[in-house]
């Protein structure tokens, strides 16, 4: 054994590294509000907001402008700034011409320090016009820089073409990894978050250039000023709060349950019990740390969220959240599991609420005209920007009344993935089902079954196309009574049909019958005629009802009244739905902020 005997200590120090990495709990999950590229300057943002917030006052950090930005940062910093935003590789020596926003006040500081030169081209689509800067680069890498640090909506894109007459031009080693290629030319796209912004003018010099298109958000990457840093009214504490119902899976059986604390309570639970029953249950919940690092007075903060199965339908429960003590928990609340078999409800459909102060007293009067409602929907537009965390803490804190009692079912709207950035921070704050098409983010588009009516939530901000198989295998397996399709862009109204929802999923609603289609968007309130195939049809038992609303005060607008419409309201006026199912009936009713109904109609089957 003695020969052993030198390998002992190793031995002990792997066992022991075992041991300790069995017992250490797993990484906690990172949500972070504003999902960038991966890289050397998300890296550097990162460091240079630490930075700040250890050496300026949030008085400050909301006052810094570009000047005192340029001073604070380091040479090294600068260098990655200004290099590693976007690169790519080129074979042969190429003008690269950078497309800028004319509107923009400041130019990126590296463009003029790299060597580009403003040019007499212009390129312009529907909304944008942009200078062209250009410059000759040598074959090989090719690294550019950020947009700049105000937030400027619209990125910068790239076009690279030959510097030599009859070279062939071939990119490579981009950053981001992803990058798509496309040709600049009219009628073609910049920006991948909005294909349907359409260029409208290309000059000769440029036609048929490889165009690198971004998306409209990284203009946000490297924002510090003018109102960069944000404060909210309601930073988290130890006291739970933004308790919220949501469900991920059978409404009968199970109940999401989610909250958020500050960083110091690092535990969660919900207590639970049918109402009447002497012993609580406990679900523990998982925790994930929701980083808005703009957010200067809450940066960071936990969020839970517990997950009831086992529940008995058609039961009133009651809970409180908190930490697995009996301190700094939440006051008791309530809910009510789906009824086993179909019985009447009224759920209640908003649009475009944009965490506008006018949602919560609408919302409170819906809550009382409608006291037994079952759940809340939204057609997307839930908030002003998804991304920013702050944005979330007012909506629900106005809704807080509801959203503990009531289950709150967010859809997807151009809001709340603005601008190309994704859904991250939504789907880290609502737990929802996961049933939806392969290719699309978890939780974006699913079925959710509710006594004798299916609602379809459907992503416009994803690829529509990709969800067709998915929408057709789900209308076509369903045996629910009411069918809803709950998605944001409307397909048939007076601003401009929605050309692919036209295509990829209004042939389905009339195949499969879909009682009511649900969207927002435009800002006013429409409801159509029974349609199919885009014609109005004489019964809704053979057509579609298309609805369209808005929760805040929209932009009073005369535009023309359509043919294929019931009922139109373009006054600035906001609304809250409730859809009313008693067997082979359903009533729509739509209140007004004057708590008044301003439109109804009844469908019977």
């Amino acid at each position: 054994m003695k020969k052993f005997r030198p390998f002992l200590p190793v031995i002990l120090v792997l066992v022991q590294a075992l041991a300790f990495a069995a017992a250490s709990p797993p990484p906690v999950p990172v949500v972070k509000a504003s999902t960038f590229p991966a890289g050397a300057v998300q890296e550097v943002m990162d460091g240079i907001v630490a930075r700040l917030y250890a050496q300026e006052s949030i008085e400050e950090l909301r006052a810094l402008d570009e000047a005192q930005v340029m001073a604070f940062i380091t040479p090294e910093e600068r260098a990655t700034l200004a290099t590693k935003y976007w690169c790519f590789d080129a074979n042969v020596p190429v003008v690269v011409s950078i497309l800028r926003d004319r509107a923009q006040k400041v130019v990126p500081f590296w463009m003029a320090e790299q060597g580009f030169q403003k040019s007499a081209l212009e390129v312009c689509n529907a909304k944008y016009t942009y200078e062209v800067w250009q410059k000759t680069c040598p074959a090989g890498p090719v690294g550019l820089g950020i947009n700049g640090f105000e937030k400027q909506r619209p990125n910068y894109v790239v076009t690279v073409g030959p510097a030599n007459a009859g070279d062939k031009v071939t990119l490579s080693n981009f950053f981001p990894a992803d990058q798509k290629l496309l040709e600049l030319r009219v009628g073609g796209f910049m920006y991948l978050d909005w294909p349907d912004l359409l260029l409208t003018q290309v000059p000769k010099e440029l036609e048929g250039q490889i165009l690198l298109p971004s998306f409209r958000g990284r203009a946000r990457e490297a924002h510090l000023v003018d109102d960069a840093f944000r404060l909210t009214a309601q930073p988290a504490g130890q006291v739970p709060d933004q308790v919220a119902l949501t469900w991920a899976g059978d409404p009968k059986s199970t109940q999401a349950i989610q909250w958020r604390t500050d960083l110091s309570v690092d535990t969660g639970v919900a207590r639970y019990r049918a109402r009447g029953e002497k012993e609580w249950k406990e679900a523990p919940a998982r925790r994930c740390i929701i980083e808005d690092r703009m957010v200067a007075n809450n940066p960071k903060l936990n969020h839970f969220t517990a997950e009831l199965s086992g529940l008995t339908p058609g039961t009133v429960y009651e809970y409180t959240v908190g930490a697995d003590r009996e301190v700094a928990r939440s006051a008791a609340a309530t809910f009510t599991t789906a009824p086993a078999e179909p019985k009447p409800f009224t759920f209640l459909w908003m649009s475009d609420t944009h965490n506008r102060p006018e949602v919560g007293p609408l919302l409170e009067r819906a809550a009382k005209r409608w006291p037994d409602a079952a759940f809340l929907t939204v057609s997307g537009d839930n908030v002003g920007t998804g991304q920013y965390a702050n944005d979330w803490d007012t909506l629900l804190g106005m809704w807080s009344g509801f959203v503990q009692t009531k289950p709150y079912i967010p859809g997807m709207g151009n809001h709340d993935a603005i601008d190309g950035l994704g859904p991250d921070l939504i789907m880290g704050l609502f737990d929802l089902p996961k049933n939806g098409p392969e290719g699309i983010t978890p939780g974006c588009a699913f079925t959710l079954r509710y006594s004798n009516a299916l609602l379809i939530m459907l992503d416009v901000t994803e690829g529509m196309e990709q969800q067709t198989k998915w929408l057709e295998d789900t209308l076509k397996n369903t045996d629910a009574t009411w069918k809803f399709a709950v998605f944001h862009f409307p397909p048939f109204d007076p601003d401009g049909d929605e050309p692919e929802i036209l295509k990829w999923w209004v042939p389905l609603f009339d195949q499969y019958h879909v009682d009511f289609a649900l969207s927002g968007h435009v800002h006013h309130y429409l409801r159509s005629k029974p349609l199919r195939g885009g014609k109005v049809v004489d019964s809704p038992k053979d057509g579609t009802i298309y609805c369209v609303t808005v929760s805040i005060p929209g932009d009073m607008r005369r535009p023309q009244k359509p043919d294929y419409t019931e009922y139109t309201d373009f006054s600035p006026k906001a609304f809250c739905n409730a859809f009313t199912i008693d067997g082979n009936r359903c009533t729509m009713q739509a209140m007004g902020q004057d708590g008044k109904i301003c439109d109804e109609v009844t469908v019977e089957k």
